[in-house]
């Protein structure tokens, strides 16, 4: 699986109290998601995001604590 780094945000605390991500590659930006959700496991972090462009909710995983993330 693809990862990507991962850049975080909160410019906007009341609209998104929660926070947004970038995601990024060396050659392209993927786009940046506003965070709904944030489920931390034992080895695994579970992070539900809004995409405002395409109005579609994803979720994106991370083993190394939120640095890098991959879809499911």
């Amino acid at each position: 699986m693809k990862e990507y780094k991962a850049t975080y945000s909160n410019e906007s605390p009341q609209k998104y109290p929660n926070g947004s991500v970038t995601l990024d590659t060396d050659k392209f930006n993927l786009g940046t998601y506003e965070i709904m959700n944030w489920h931390t496991s034992q080895d695994l972090e579970t992070v539900q995001v809004w995409n405002g462009a395409t109005k579609r909710l994803f979720e994106i995983y991370s083993s190394d604590e939120g640095e890098t993330f991959t879809f499911g």
